[in-house]
């Protein structure tokens, strides 16, 4: 980027802010919000804070005599002069831009964010202004001037005007110094190919830009239906896991939020005294804020520090309390006969009014920890991730209880996000017209793919069975919600990046591997697969490439996860290939020219890498998710507005892209979707000079809602 030849102007926006509950809303889509101010100045080298030119547009105390007309004219001018802007998280700015009516369109856009994450190579790091700006040791922004403010719960029209210039001046100035700081990098020898994604990356913010505008159309109605239900299934497992509760535990009520408790439940097991246990497994975070490590221990010295330290539980039954008779509280007397006027609380009981005893029958669903990493500070883990290994066991000790037990709290796990994190997010969010705008994040995943917010969008299941989907509909009258998703896109970015010889001949001899996959998990012949069962064994054909081992599965599952590799030994070879060349280097380089990093990996004495997981599974997810699809939507962003349709990208989640389309432009979508992502090959190789081995295939569906489509292409 030559920032002598180019007008390049850096810009800073300030708006109002709603608060709602424990979160901020500065959104232009928020009717109550307004611009308050911009700052703007032009690039150059040795710029300071006089260079900045400021403008507001409303505040509390503006004169009667500012001529807001004379801002905006002069700031429009500017940006019609430009021919690069250039922000920090600059989409926020291009959107109260657009909204107040400057034309920022036809530019090209440079984020400082975006080229900071580029730059991280997956590594986490802060990247707000204040902490990209120390880093480069560039000016630094005056939080100072504004932050107690804002605790106070002031904002920036309230704010005197003198502070919120002087405070948006250095916000510019510092975005202008890390624009340049951020050019000289990139043009060092060993950061040029970068370059490559961090253009794409800007590219893609433009249709993200478009996509947030353009918003989805969301029907309550069918929100409120999807969210009884998902309440009333919560409601059924929680009851159904609190019976379980009252077999293996007696009487003794369990709260299953406890986290102690749910590991005395599952393990049947208490900790004695929880400083000594934490002190003794090194449980608890650094000065870094990360784990502690865990002591080295065989298992014999594990299992005898666990019968140590801990108690085992039994059976309780319980009786109403003699002591207080059942009340849980009772009056001491005086000396002189007389009773005090306050009860006291009675220890027996502990103030319930029922004593609990032991029966001679262990408590819990008696599974076993197996090591260091199954402590916790409460006791033993009962994280999502370790329920799985927990159901393995399960199976494996035919303990029917315990199996159900844990399938539910897997379920119930899910339904609460699907609860918080959907229905309520989307309720909480979805605008008085009925539009939901939700943000798209660049710079948030150590791979490079998109996540979301208000609400998230992108940690949905996969397939077309998500009852929520059903609240997605068309704006226009008799319209369709169409959606093009690649097919088998990390199998096909597997097979690609490391030349396996038999992935590549299943995908080109047109080998169905999900019913392949299907037909091993269900133990039954292919030609008898169901279409339910094909989707679901997709999560089996996938996981292995990024390092699942089947924790959880029943035996002949397993046996599947283990004779994966000896199928796609090309896969297994290239895996070794990348963790060696880590090693070596300290990352893994894409055709895309993006990089990952792990500056930190080494090879541990049993010979397994440290970030071996992530080091086989982020190439596959980053060039599939952050380059491929990406690639597709900026294509299908052109091609729609070439064609000057009426209809509107709305969403990308996962391998996919969604348009709300008008509905005498069916046939003109699919086309345009069909080209634009099955032509990323081509894209793929004028941008980045890769040829690739394997074709893309997609599948598109449209319907009446995002979940009940119809197959119209494949």
């Amino acid at each position: 980027m030559s920032i002598d030849t180019k007008k390049i102007l850096v810009l800073d926006v300030e708006s109002t802010v709603q608060r709602v509950d424990d979160r901020v809303d500065g959104s232009p889509f928020n009717p109550e919000n307004y611009l308050v101010s911009v700052g703007a100045m032009w690039v150059k080298r040795g710029a300071t804070l006089d260079d900045v030119q400021y403008y507001f547009f409303d505040h509390n105390d503006i004169p009667i005599s500012y001529n807001v007309l004379d801002s905006y004219n002069t700031l429009k001018a500017m940006i019609a002069e430009a021919d690069i802007l250039v922000g920090h998280n600059i989409k926020f700015d291009l959107h109260w831009l657009q909204h107040s009516n400057f034309d920022v369109t036809n530019k090209i856009y440079y984020c400082t964010m975006i080229g900071e994450y580029v730059l991280s190579r997956g590594q986490k790091r802060p990247l707000g202004l204040d902490a990209v700006s120390t880093r480069r040791k560039v000016h630094l922004k005056q939080s100072e001037l504004v932050s107690e403010r804002f605790k106070l719960g002031e904002g920036y029209e309230a704010m005197p005007m003198e502070i919120v210039e002087e405070y948006g001046r250095s916000d510019v100035l510092s975005c202008m110094e890390v624009f340049l700081s951020q050019v000289a990098e990139y043009a060092e020898k060993e950061n040029i190919n970068l370059r490559k994604t961090r253009n794409m990356m800007n590219e893609m913010l433009k249709v993200l830009l478009e996509m947030e505008r353009n918003g989805i159309h969301i029907d309550l109605e069918e929100l409120e239906t999807v969210e009884k239900e998902y309440t009333e299934e919560k409601e059924r497992l929680e009851n159904r896991m609190y019976e379980i509760c009252r077999t293996v535990m007696g009487d003794v009520p369990i709260n299953l939020n406890s986290p102690a408790q749910l590991s005395e439940v599952i393990y049947s097991r208490r900790v004695l005294d929880k400083n000594e246990w934490k002190e003794t497994f090194n449980v608890g975070l650094n000065k870094q804020g990360k784990p502690l490590p865990r002591p080295r221990m065989t298992d014999k010295e594990f299992a005898s520090e666990v019968k140590k330290q801990t108690e085992i539980l039994y059976r309780k039954t319980g009786e109403t309390c003699r002591d207080c008779e059942g009340q849980g509280t009772f009056f001491k007397t005086k000396k002189d006969g007389s009773r005090f006027k306050k009860p006291t609380r009675c220890s027996n009981c502990a103030g319930i009014g029922i004593a609990f005893k032991d029966t001679d029958r262990v408590a819990g669903l008696k599974l076993t920890p197996k090591g260091v990493k199954d402590v916790s500070a409460n006791g033993f883990v009962t994280s999502k991730s370790a329920v799985g290994v927990l159901l393995a066991q399960a199976h494996r000790k035919h303990n029917d209880l315990a199996v159900e037990f844990l399938q539910s709290m897997m379920r119930l796990n899910a339904v609460t996000t699907y609860l918080t994190s959907f229905c309520g997010g989307i309720r909480r969010n979805t605008r008085p017209d009925g539009l939901l705008h939700t943000t798209f994040n660049q710079c948030v995943t150590s791979t490079g793919r998109l996540s979301s917010s208000d609400p998230n969008f992108q940690n949905q299941p996969r397939g077309g069975t998500f009852p929520v989907r059903k609240c997605v509909l068309s704006r226009f009258d008799g319209g369709k919600i169409i959606e093009a998703d690649f097919s088998g896109l990390e199998f096909r970015v597997a097979g690609e990046l490391s030349k396996d010889a038999q992935i590549i001949a299943d995908i080109l001899e047109g080998k169905d591997v999900h019913k392949q996959t299907a037909s091993i998990i269900q133990q039954k012949p292919a030609d008898q697969v169901s279409k339910d069962e094909r989707q679901q064994a997709k999560a089996y054909t996938f996981a292995p490439l990024y390092g699942g081992r089947g924790a959880g599965e029943p035996q002949h599952v397993q046996n599947y996860f283990r004779e994966y590799f000896n199928i796609y030994e090309g896969l297994a070879e290239w895996h070794e290939t990348l963790r060696n060349g880590v090693l070596a280097t300290t990352k893994v380089v894409l055709p895309s020219g993006r990089e990952l990093a792990w500056p930190d990996a080494k090879r541990e004495a049993n010979g397994w890498v440290t970030y071996g997981t992530q080091i086989v599974n982020y190439p596959v997810q980053s060039f599939a998710t952050a380059d491929i699809v990406p690639l597709a939507c900026i294509r299908a962003y052109k091609m729609l507005k070439n064609r000057q349709v009426k209809s509107l990208c709305v969403l990308t989640v996962h391998d996919s892209i969604v348009v709300d389309t008008h509905p005498d432009e069916v046939d003109i979508v699919k086309e345009i979707l069909i080209d634009a992502m099955e032509g990323v090959v081509s894209e793929i190789k004028k941008r980045y000079d890769y040829e690739m081995a394997l074709p893309l295939a997609i599948e598109i569906k449209a319907g009446e809602t995002w979940l009940n489509g119809d197959v119209i292409y494949e």
